[in-house]
C-alpha cells in the first residue's frame, strides 16, 4: 500500500477556496483524533510519529525507498510547515474539478481584488505559488519601463499646464495694467499715421485714456492722465472728432484734445491733386510768411530734388500738418516732403532721377484715374512712353497735363489748345513725360507708378465723371467710341464738364 493509504488521510488538494480549506482542516483534525485513540505499536499506544518511524525504519541496512511523501516534498505541492505529519496523509483522490484560468487564479491569490479591466496592471509583478500562499512580487522590466513612461508623461503634462497657466496670468496682468493705468509708458513721438479719434459726450479722462490706448494712439492710460492733470486747465475735452496720430506722446494728444494748440500751432491740409501754388497759399494763410517768401525758399535742390525739377510739385505729400508757431519755412517744407521720401525708401528707390520720374507719373494718375484703376493706368502710361508702339509712338496725349500747362482748372480745352506747342506740358505735341509733376500724389499713386500692371491697353477715358466709370481699349477705333460716350455725357451735364 502507499503512504496515503497507510495514513488514512487525503492529501491537501492543490486548489481550494477559503471555505474548502477550513472544511479540509477540520476533517484532518477529526481524523487525527480518531487514529490517535486506536493506534498502537507492540500492543501499546503509539503516536503518529511512532507509526511513521515503524514504517520507514525496519532495522535493515537497505536504503530507503523514496516514498510518495518524498515526491510531495520535491514537487513543492505542500508547505512543510503546514504538513508535518506527512506520513498520515490520506490517499490522493482524483481531482475532477474544472480549475479557473490563469487570470482567475491570480485574482484569487493576489493580495487585492482584481477586476477584469485591471487584469493587465494587477498581474504585473506576481507569480503563482502552488501551495496557495501569498504570491511573491516579481520584477517585470518591460512593465516597469512602461510605468515610468506614463509617470513621466503625467509629470510633463502637469508642468506644461502649469506653465500655460502662468503665461496666461502674465498676459492678463499686462493687459489689465494697461487698461487700469498701472504703467506710465509713453511714446517718444512725434507719431505715425494720422487717425481719427471720436470723443463721446460724458467721457472723462480715464475712459478717453483707455480708448486712446486701445487705438494705439498713446502708450498708457496713466501717461495720458498725467498729461491731462499737468495741463492745469479749467476747460473740458469737448465731444467731437479729433485728428491724432498713432504712437504719439500723451502730452501732444492731450494738448490737441484740449484745443490748447489752436494758438500755439499752425495747421495745413494738402488734398490729393493740390498744386504747389495751393500748398504755398495754405501755408501763407496759417503763418506770417507770404506765398512769395515760401516759393523763394522752396529751392528744389535744397531738398534733394534733381536740378531740372521746376519746383517741389509732387513731392509735398497728401495729408494734415501741424507746425509750431515760429517754425521756419525750411522746417515746414521738410515736414511736408518727409512722407514722400519715406515711401521712396520703403520702395527702395534711391536714385533722384527715378524718384522724379515716379512722382511725375503718380501725379498724372492722381489727376486722371480712380484709385482702383491706378495700376492699370500706370501700365498704359508705360506702354505709351514706348516710342516703338504704333498706337501713340511715345506721345502720352493726356488732357490733364495740357490743362496744367495752361494754368487753368477745367476738364476740357479747345483744338487750338491741343495744337499749342508753346505749352511744355502739352503731351499731344511733346513726346515722353511732361517737364515735371502736375499735382500732389497720394501714397497709393506712388506705389502704382513704381509697380504698374503689365497691360495691353493704350487708352482709357472716364465716360461718367459722377460715378468715375472708366473704360479701357487697346485700339484707337474702340477708344473713339468711348470718346463719343463722354461727349454725350458732357452734353447732358455741361456744368460738370465745365461748359457752363
Amino acid at each position: 500500500m502507499t503512504d496515503e493509504h497507510l495514513s488514512g488521510e487525503s492529501p491537501e488538494p492543490q486548489f481550494m477556496s477559503r471555505r474548502e480549506r477550513r472544511e479540509y482542516e477540520q476533517a484532518q483534525e477529526r481524523s487525527r483524533r480518531a487514529r490517535g485513540a486506536r493506534s498502537t505499536v507492540d500492543g501499546q499506544d503509539a503516536s503518529e510519529e511512532d507509526i511513521f518511524d515503524s514504517r520507514v525504519d525496519d532495522g535493515s541496512d537497505q536504503p530507503e525507498t523514496p516514498s510518495h511523501h518524498d515526491d510531495v516534498l520535491r514537487s513543492g505541492r505542500y508547505d512543510t510547515d503546514q504538513n508535518e505529519d506527512l506520513g498520515d496523509l490520506y490517499p490522493l483522490p482524483e481531482d475532477t474539478r474544472d480549475y479557473p484560468d490563469l487570470v482567475s487564479e491570480v485574482a484569487a491569490y493576489s493580495p487585492k481584488e482584481v477586476t477584469e479591466d485591471e487584469t493587465d496592471e494587477s498581474l504585473l509583478g506576481y507569480v503563482l505559488v502552488a501551495d496557495g500562499s501569498e504570491p511573491a512580487p516579481q520584477v517585470d522590466d518591460e512593465a516597469l519601463q512602461a510605468r515610468k513612461i506614463r509617470k513621466r508623461r503625467r509629470t510633463l503634462i502637469m508642468l506644461s499646464s502649469f506653465g500655460i497657466f502662468l503665461g496666461l496670468l502674465v498676459v492678463v496682468g499686462l493687459g489689465v495694467s494697461q487698461l487700469v493705468g498701472w504703467t506710465n509708458n509713453d511714446y517718444p513721438g512725434p507719431g505715425g499715421k494720422e487717425v481719427q479719434f471720436q470723443v463721446n459726450p460724458g467721457e472723462g479722462a480715464i475712459v478717453i485714456g483707455n480708448r486712446l490706448v486701445e487705438q494705439d494712439i498713446v502708450a498708457s492710460t496713466k501717461a495720458f492722465r498725467d498729461a491731462f492733470e499737468a495741463a492745469d486747465s479749467d476747460a473740458q475735452i469737448q465731444p467731437g472728432e479729433y485728428t491724432l496720430r498713432e504712437e504719439m506722446p500723451a502730452r501732444d494728444a492731450a494738448s490737441i484734445l484740449f484745443g490748447e494748440d489752436a494758438e500755439s500751432q499752425h495747421y495745413v491740409y494738402v488734398n490729393s491733386g493740390h498744386r504747389i501754388d495751393d500748398v504755398y497759399d495754405n501755408i501763407a494763410e496759417q503763418t506770417s510768411y507770404t506765398a512769395e517768401e515760401i516759393e523763394e525758399a522752396a529751392e528744389p535742390t535744397d531738398f534733394g530734388l534733381p536740378e531740372h525739377a521746376p519746383s517741389l510739385e509732387g513731392y509735398v505729400a497728401v495729408g494734415e500738418y501741424r507746425f509750431p508757431v515760429g517754425a521756419g519755412i525750411d522746417e515746414i517744407l521738410e515736414q511736408m516732403i518727409e512722407p514722400t521720401m519715406e515711401e521712396f525708401e520703403r520702395l527702395e528707390i534711391e536714385d533722384p532721377e527715378e524718384q522724379f520720374r515716379i512722382v511725375t507719373i503718380a501725379s498724372i494718375l492722381e489727376a486722371e484715374a480712380r484709385t482702383e484703376d491706378f495700376e492699370e493706368v500706370a501700365g498704359i502710361i508705360e506702354n505709351r512712353l514706348d516710342r516703338s508702339n504704333s498706337e501713340t509712338a511715345g506721345y502720352l496725349q493726356i488732357d490733364a497735363t495740357v490743362i496744367y500747362g495752361m494754368g487753368v482748372r477745367q476738364l476740357q480745352f479747345s483744338s487750338e489748345d491741343r495744337q499749342d506747342e508753346s505749352n511744355p506740358y502739352n503731351t499731344y505735341q511733346h513726346p515722353g513725360l511732361p517737364p515735371g509733376p502736375i499735382g500732389a500724389p497720394s501714397i497709393a499713386a506712388l506705389d502704382a507708378a513704381a509697380e504698374p500692371n503689365d497691360s495691353d491697353n493704350y487708352y482709357w477715358i472716364t465716360t461718367n465723371i459722377e460715378t468715375g466709370e472708366t473704360k479701357f481699349s487697346a485700339t484707337y477705333e474702340q477708344h473713339r467710341e468711348y470718346q463719343q460716350e463722354y461727349r454725350e455725357y458732357c452734353d447732358d451735364n455741361p456744368e460738370i464738364c465745365g461748359r457752363g
